[in-house]
């Protein structure tokens, strides 16, 4: 704690005796800020703390997931479910993109061009395709890896990803 005035109360605390031991110190002055009125108008006062714990968690096991919890770690299971839908996201942005650049040279495109514009497509569905294959893979082990069924997620289906595209862009 520092000897400088505090910005709220204007007020500067007293150094802690030598002979104090620290807890008695804190003590006194969370008691002086009390008495200034310092936690009179904090958010959500007169409400009850919001409950953190886990309802499905072992008494035992209460302690280590609080700390789990509280330094910002998460289950390896959600943190690959996170990756999973950025992946999904990534791959159906880029076959937005590919998509309506399949569409604008297409619709300018002279007979000679659209044989060569239609390859590229079909080359951009192909990687499509082999991205959705590998997310599959991904979405397969990991709904092993969950600990309940709510928690699975589907895997993508390559007709309803290219059909979504096309409807997305007339």
């Amino acid at each position: 704690m520092s000897a400088e005035p505090s910005s709220e109360s204007g007020t500067t605390p007293r150094r802690k005796e030598k002979e104090q031991s620290w807890e008695s110190w804190i003590e006194e002055l969370i008691r002086d800020a009390q008495a200034r009125g310092e936690f009179d108008n904090l958010p959500g006062k007169g409400k009850p703390l919001p409950s953190r714990r886990n309802p499905f968690l072992p008494e035992d096991r209460q302690m280590a997931y609080d700390l789990v919890q509280n330094s910002g770690y998460t289950l390896p299971w959600i943190d690959e479910g996170k990756e999973i839908d950025r992946r999904i996201a990534r791959a159906r942005e880029k076959l937005q993109r590919d998509y309506r650049w399949y569409r604008s040279r297409q619709a300018r495109a002279s007979t000679v061009e659209l044989i060569e514009i239609e390859g590229i497509w079909l080359r951009y569905r192909q990687a499509f395709a082999h991205e959705v294959d590998a997310i599959n893979r991904v979405i397969d082990t990991y709904n092993l890896k969950v600990p309940a069924l709510q928690f699975q997620k589907p895997r993508l289906i390559l007709a309803e990803e290219l059909a979504r595209v096309e409807e997305m862009n007339p």
